[in-house]
């Protein structure tokens, strides 16, 4: 495959060699807090209700933030996270892919944008892009595991908080400042910029921000369609699609930019901004049969979606004496359209107006107890209009009540209790309306064994409400090739809420040149919904039918950190990861669909005064474990390099990657194109980013 290297990529290359050459004559020492590798365990984690770190939550999480995110960034958030342990991605291409954690995708798991649903339809199908972008964030937080007692039932796989400035929460910093970005990647045809720009001026913040990325179709280094579907196609006398070096109609344009106004000191501040997102993408592997005028021949037609979402947000904190130590309020508005065009025609039309509200009361400590109360509204208006639009329109209200809290037992133990009690509604004209009741509590703590080791455990029972998909879905689903059709469409009423019991246990430890983390999980869940294929044809599509069983997820993510060096050169360390998970029905013994197979991977990673540089391989195992309907996944490797500089006192990041050195036909089992849209091929990535 042909590397193209865009200009950016040539001009960052020269800004390395002479960021090298600077860094050289700084007498900067870096220990081991400068390397963000081990530094990232001290953020605190916004997500959660009180003020802790990584390292004092019972529950997995990690937080992406720094120079670390800024290299990770890619077309989409999915695309972003891929290689967090124990989180993959849905790859509906490069603009389309959101976050799979521990095998779990759409609707469990929870995209969040400052502690607030995304209210965006991306949860409904893959092919819908996230109504968000990370290129400007400040940082990104994933939880792994069930995250429905504090921000929901659909929370049931875990959650992804994408977290900005764009309210400033506190008082002002004065003076102008700002951010620029910018970064490309060859593969995908990537150019994107950034900026961002605040001005605090005695209780006030002014903010505005802006950004834009355009990708070009996906470069790969042989078939689009996988060695598996073209020998199949060849058995059954088909011929297949004879896309070589690229994938179809897998470009995009994505835009967007904030203006907002935030007031307030250290106590107490309040904020609003609107937001604009707008994403112009293709849909890979999808086509739309239209009859030709005059005559009964069919003619292909791509899909595109073009998504456009204005959002309003309020923000709120009031810190005060007496029962309650501070309230925190947070509403947000979004008004979110997309279009799917089938050629040059609006084939369906999505439109949704929804609203999340959340506010927090953290009440003053009561001897050794610390915690938070707090209430949630969500409202959804969604409507879907179109010959193939496969849900009906429907309006969904959320109201849930929840609390967290945490008691120092000793120096050495802390255990964090939650729990949360809500009611969804879910009508649709004409349709069964759905309404219940959904509980969960959990039960949790982190005992110090000594100054180096600690374990944290963490028990939990929770509930998930179905959504409007899996209740009211009949028709075609274009994007992905089938027939859907939901429970009360099939005649079956309503189901029942899904009934988790999910175990967590974590092992965490540094000793000398040695850091480590170890979690071992299982979740067994009574009434999980699937989508399940039939022998059925309906509109040419096969027929896909939603039903539950019981289910059992188990699996583990282990990570070393092992010192190599460490002097006046520099640092040098190596890191060992690992993850898996396996998923299967429990009556039955079958396995779950785009279950992401075995990874392990090594990296060396250098730090030398204002110079940093990497290297790292991941093996992704073959999944032989499929469930019905799907093809095993072959094994890969992708093997990456990186070198970065900061100069301007720290204040400018350079960095050069490259990404799949070895041109691998990837492939991605958690993704529903695996068969026909492998992962990119060898790439050059380059990118800046000025902070002033």
């Amino acid at each position: 495959m042909k590397t193209r290297i865009p200009a950016a990529g040539i001009f960052a290359a020269a800004c390395l060699v002479c960021g090298a050459a600077h860094a050289d004559e700084q007498d900067t020492a870096h220990e081991h807090e400068h390397d963000e590798h081990y530094a990232v365990d001290e953020v605190i984690v916004r997500s959660a209700p009180l003020e802790r770190t990584v390292e004092q939550l019972v529950q997995p999480t990690s937080v992406l933030s720094g120079d670390l995110l800024e290299r990770s960034q890619s077309s989409s958030i999915g695309e972003t996270l891929a290689n967090q342990l124990g989180v993959s991605a849905s790859y509906f291409g490069p603009v389309s892919s959101r976050p799979v954690i521990r095998g779990q995708f759409g609707e469990r798991v929870r995209v969040l944008t400052n502690g607030l649903d995304a209210l965006d339809a991306s949860a409904l199908s893959e092919d819908h892009a996230i109504g968000l972008d990370s290129i400007l964030a400040e940082r990104i937080e994933i939880v792994r595991g069930p995250a429905t007692l504090l921000y929901g039932s659909g929370a049931s796989g875990g959650l992804v908080n994408v977290v900005d400035s764009r309210i400033r929460e506190g008082a002002p910093e004065p003076g102008f400042s700002g951010t620029v970005a910018l970064g490309s990647d060859s593969a995908v045809g990537r150019e994107s910029a950034a900026v961002r720009f605040d001005y605090g001026l005695d209780v006030i913040t002014l903010h505005a921000d802006y950004f834009r990325r355009d990708t070009d179709n996906v470069e790969i280094p042989g078939f689009a369609e996988s060695a598996a579907l073209r020998a199949l196609e060849a058995a059954e006398g088909e011929e297949g699609e004879e896309a070589f070096g690229f994938i179809e109609n897998s470009d995009g344009s994505t835009e967007g930019g904030a203006a907002s106004i935030s007031i307030g000191d250290e106590d107490s501040w309040v904020g609003f901004s609107v937001s604009r997102f707008q994403n112009d993408y293709g849909v890979p592997g999808a086509h739309a049969h239209e009859e030709e005028s005059g005559g009964a021949a069919e003619e292909d037609e791509i899909i595109r979606i073009n998504l456009d979402q204005t959002r309003y947000d309020v923000r709120a904190g009031l810190a005060f004496d007496g029962l309650f130590e501070s309230v925190d309020f947070r509403l947000s508005r979004n008004d979110y359209q997309h279009v799917e065009l089938e050629g040059s025609e609006i084939g369906t039309q999505f439109d949704t107006r929804a609203t999340d509200l959340r506010m927090q009361f953290t009440h003053a400590k009561w001897g050794a107890l610390e915690g938070a109360v707090g209430l949630q509204y969500k409202a959804i208006d969604f409507v879907a209009i179109g010959d193939e639009a496969f849900v009906p329109p429907s309006d969904t209200t959320q109201l849930g009540a929840f609390a967290f809290e945490e008691f120092a037992a000793s120096d050495r133990l802390r255990i964090q209790l939650s729990g949360r009690a809500e009611h969804q509604e879910i009508t649709s004209s004409g349709l069964e309306s759905y309404g219940d009741w959904a509980f969960g509590a959990s039960l949790g703590a982190i005992f110090d064994i000594d100054d180096s080791l600690s374990i944290a455990a963490n028990y939990g029972l929770s509930e998930r409400h179905p959504n409007s998909t899996e209740l009211y879905a009949d028709g075609p689903h274009l994007a992905v090739q089938r027939f859907e059709r939901g429970s009360v469409t099939l005649g079956n009423g309503l189901f029942e809420t899904e009934t988790s019991a999910h175990l967590d246990v974590t092992l965490r430890g540094e000793f000398d040149a040695v850091h480590f983390s170890l979690t071992g999980f299982t979740n067994s869940v009574n009434d999980y919904i699937l989508l399940r294929p039939t022998a059925d044809i309906d509109d040419g599509l096969q027929v896909f039918e939603f039903e539950q069983t019981d289910v059992d997820f188990y699996g583990f993510e282990l990570e070393f950190l092992i010192d190599l060096m460490d002097n006046d050169f520099g640092h040098v360390h190596a890191r060992l990861t690992s993850d898996y998970v396996l998923g299967e029905e429990s009556d039955s013994g079958s396995y779950l669909p785009r279950l992401t197979p075995l990874r392990y991977g090594a990296a060396l990673h250098l730090v030398a005064d204002r110079f940093e540089a990497s290297l790292e391989a991941m093996f992704h195992d073959t999944q032989n474990k499929i469930a019905v309907n799907e093809l095993p996944t072959d094994s890969y490797m992708l093997v990456n390099a990186e070198i970065s500089t900061q100069l301007i006192n720290d204040s400018m990041l350079l960095f050069l990657r490259g990404t799949n050195l070895g041109d691998e036909d990837a492939r991605r089992h958690t993704s529903p194109l695996k068969e026909f849209a492998p992962l990119p091929g060898r790439s050059v990535q380059a990118g800046l980013r000025w902070d002033f």
